[in-house]
C-alpha cells in the first residue's frame, strides 16, 4: 500500500527526517501470513500502526513533544494520508554534567542552552563528551547516560548527564589463545599499544576489529578483569578462532568483442605463520591468456608498510598486437591514513612483441612505476558513494635498446553519488587521462600505448577499437582521455538497471585529444548476489571509426559495477 505524510512540507528540520521513518518502515518486510482479504487487512493495519508510532517518536526525536500524528485511510483502501501537526519545538534549558567536577568538559558537547532539544545532537553530545575526558585520563571504566526532563509548560527541557569513573588504569601484558598457525609474533605487531601505556578502551575495540579484518580469524574476544590490578595495571586476554586460510577463487565474463573469459586462483593468507599473502591466478580468455603469482609481505619494516613480489607470463593475441612476455616484479605500499595509500616499486618485462602493423621487436622494459591512490568508497563491488582516484607515473627503459626512454602518466577518478534515499538511485561518473612524454608513438611498445573501446572503457566499441589505426587494426597512441556516467537504480532487492554513457580518444599526440571523443551508449540489469552484482551491459556506437570491428552493438557479461 501507499502512505504519504501531509502537513510537514513548510518543516525543513522534521519533514526529510519522518519521510525517512516511513521510508524504512514500508520496506521492512512484515510476517507472512495467509493471502486472504481479511489476513492483509490485518497486516496493513499493523503496518498503520508501526509507522504512526515511529512518526510520533520521530516529532519527540526532533524536540516536538506535543506533536500530534493521525491517520486518515484512503477510500479504496489501498492508502493513506498521515496527517502531522508538529506543534511548538522544545528548547534545550540547561545542560549539566554530574559529577561537578567534569563540568570543565561542558565545552566539549555537541548541545547548549536554546538549542533544539533534538535527541541525536543529545547522543552526539555524551559520546564527545567521553571522547574529550578519556584523552585527559586513564580510567579503566568510563560511562555516560543523560536524564532529560521536559517542562511544558515552558515548552523546553533540562539535560544532565551523568557520569561512571573507575580507577586510572595502565595497560598490562596481553595474552593470546586460540592460535595455532599464526605467529605471536605477528600479533603483537598489530597491538596499538604498549604494556604500561595509558588504558584506553576504544583502543581495545579497534584492535579487535583489525583481527577480525585481517581476514584470519572468525572470532576474536577480548577479556578484562573487573577492575585493574592493586599496580594499576589491567592485563588483556585475547581469545581467537582461526579461519580457513585458502580459498579457490572462479570467475568468468563474456564479451561479444573479446568473447569468453574465465579466471581461477588459489590464495593462501597466512603462508609462512605471519599473514603472508600467496595468490595464483589464471586468466583465460579468446584474448589473452596470463598466469599471476604474487606474494604479499604485511609489516614491512613498519607498521602500516607491506612489500610485494609479482610475477607473470602472459600472451595476447588483439587487433593491434601479438606479445608473449614475462614480468618480474616488487612494490612497496603504505597506508597513509584510512583512505590515502602509496605504492613504490621496480618492474622488469621481457617481451616479444608483432604490432600488427608490420614491426616484430623483443624488448627488455624496466619501469619504476610510482602510484598515489584515495579510496573513499563504502564498496568495492558496487559502490554507493564515495571516491576513488588513482594517479601513477612511470618512467621506462628498454634494456636491449629497442625502444628510447619514455615517461608514462595516468590519473584515473570516479565518484558515486546517491541520488535517492537508501541509495536506490546512484549516479556513478569516472574520468581518466593519461599522457606518454618521449618518443613518436611507433618508438613506444605497442603494448605500452593507450587504447579505448570495450568493456572497461567506451562501451559499445570493440576491444582497442577508439584511437588512431592503420589498415583497419588499431595501432595506439601516445595520450588517453576517456569518460563515463552511468544512472544506476533498484527494481527489485536482487535486480537494479543502469543506463550509461561512455566517451573517449585517443591520440598521437603527447597532449590528451579532447576534440575527437567517440561515444557510446546503452543500457544494462544488474543481479544483486551476496559476492556482488552480476553484469549484462549492452553498447552501440554514437559515432564510427576507422578500425575493423565497428558492429552495431557490443555485449558484456561480467561480476561487479563497470566502474
Amino acid at each position: 500500500p501507499a502512505y504519504k505524510i501531509s502537513g510537514t512540507a513548510d518543516n525543513k528540520t522534521v519533514g526529510p527526517y519522518l519521510d525517512t521513518l516511513l521510508d524504512n518502515r514500508i520496506a521492512e518486510k512484515l510476517p507472512e501470513g495467509e493471502d486472504t482479504d481479511a489476513d492483509r487487512s490485518r497486516r496493513d493495519l499493523y503496518r498503520v500502526h508501526l509507522i504512526q508510532s515511529d512518526l510520533k517518536k520521530g516529532l519527540e526525536a526532533k524536540g516536538n513533544y506535543d506533536g500530534t500524528v493521525t491517520f486518515h485511510p484512503a477510500k479504496d483502501g489501498g492508502h493513506g494520508e498521515f496527517v502531522v501537526k508538529a506543534g511548538q519545538q522544545y528548547h534545550l534549558n540547561k545542560v549539566k554534567i554530574e559529577p561537578k567536577e567534569y563540568q570543565a568538559y561542558a565545552a566539549a558537547l555537541k548541545i547548549k542552552p536554546g538549542d533544539a532539544l533534538d535527541a541525536q545532537a543529545v547522543l552526539d553530545s555524551e559520546q564527545a563528551l567521553l571522547l574529550a575526558i578519556s584523552k585527559d585520563h586513564c580510567y579503566f571504566r568510563l560511562n555516560a547516560t543523560h536524564i532529560a526532563t521536559i517542562q511544558p509548560a515552558r515548552k523546553n527541557g533540562d539535560i544532565v548527564f551523568e557520569l561512571d569513573v573507575g580507577r586510572d588504569a595502565h595497560y598490562g601484558p596481553v595474552t593470546f589463545n586460540g592460535t595455532t598457525t599464526i605467529r605471536e609474533s605477528y600479533l603483537r605487531k598489530m597491538i596499538p599499544w604498549k604494556e604500561g601505556d595509558c588504558f584506553r578502551s576504544d583502543q581495545i575495540e579497534s584492535f579487535r576489529a583489525a583481527l577480525l579484518e585481517s581476514g584470519l580469524f572468525v572470532r576474536a574476544e577480548a577479556i578484562l578483569p573487573g577492575e585493574p590490578d592493586e599496580d594499576g595495571m589491567a592485563p588483556v586476554t585475547i581469545n581467537l578462532t582461526e579461519r580457513a586460510q585458502r580459498t579457490i577463487k572462479a570467475g568468468f565474463n563474456y564479451y561479444t568483442d573479446e568473447g569468453f573469459g574465465t579466471t581461477f586462483g588459489w590464495e593462501h593468507r597466512n603462508i609462512f605463520g605471519a599473514a603472508e599473502k600467496f595468490n595464483i591466478d589464471l586468466g583465460l580468455s579468446q584474448l589473452k591468456q596470463s598466469l599471476n603469482l604474487d606474494l604479499v609481505k604485511p609489516f614491512f619494516l613498519r607498521k602500516d608498510q607491506a612489500l610485494s613480489f609479482n610475477n607473470s607470463y602472459r600472451h595476447q593475441d588483439t587487433d593491434a598486437y601479438k606479445e608473449t612476455a614475462l614480468d618480474l616484479g616488487t612494490s612497496l605500499s603504505r597506508k597513509f591514513n584510512r583512505y590515502l595509500s602509496g605504492t613504490t616499486g621496480a618492474k622488469f618485462t621481457l617481451s616479444r612483441i608483432d604490432d600488427k602493423a608490420g614491426v616484430t621487436d623483443s624488448y627488455g622494459l624496466f619501469s619504476l612505476p610510482q602510484n598515489l591512490g584515495y579510496d573513499n568508497r563504502d564498496s568495492k563491488l558496487d559502490p554507493h558513494k564515495g571516491w576513488v582516484i588513482s594517479g601513477t607515473v612511470a618512467p621506462f627503459f628498454d634494456m636491449l635498446g629497442n625502444s628510447d626512454p619514455f615517461l608514462k602518466t595516468q590519473l584515473t577518478a570516479s565518484t558515486y553519488l546517491p541520488l535517492a534515499k537508501k541509495s536506490d538511485i546512484v549516479l556513478a561518473l569516472r574520468g581518466s587521462v593519461g599522457s606518454i612524454i618521449g618518443p613518436a608513438t611507433s618508438s613506444v611498445p605497442a603494448t605500452e600505448r593507450f587504447y579505448a573501446g570495450g568493456g572497461g572503457s567506451v562501451r559499445g566499441y570493440g576491444y582497442q577499437a577508439v584511437g588512431p589505426s592503420k589498415d583497419g587494426k588499431a595501432t595506439g597512441g601516445r595520450s588517453l582521455v576517456e569518460s563515463s556516467a552511468e544512472l544506476r537504480f533498484r527494481i527489485t532487492d536482487t535486480v537494479g538497471g543502469v543506463t550509461f554513457i561512455d566517451g573517449g580518444s585517443v591520440s598521437d599526440n603527447a597532449a590528451p585529444d579532447f576534440d575527437n571523443l567517440a561515444f557510446g551508449a546503452g543500457v544494462g540489469v544488474r543481479y544483486y548476489t551476496a559476492l556482488g552484482p552480476l553484469r549484462f551491459d549492452i553498447g552501440v556506437p554514437l559515432s564510427k571509426t576507422r578500425n575493423e570491428d565497428d558492429r552495431s552493438y557490443q555485449f558484456y557479461i561480467s561480476i561487479g559495477q563497470a566502474f
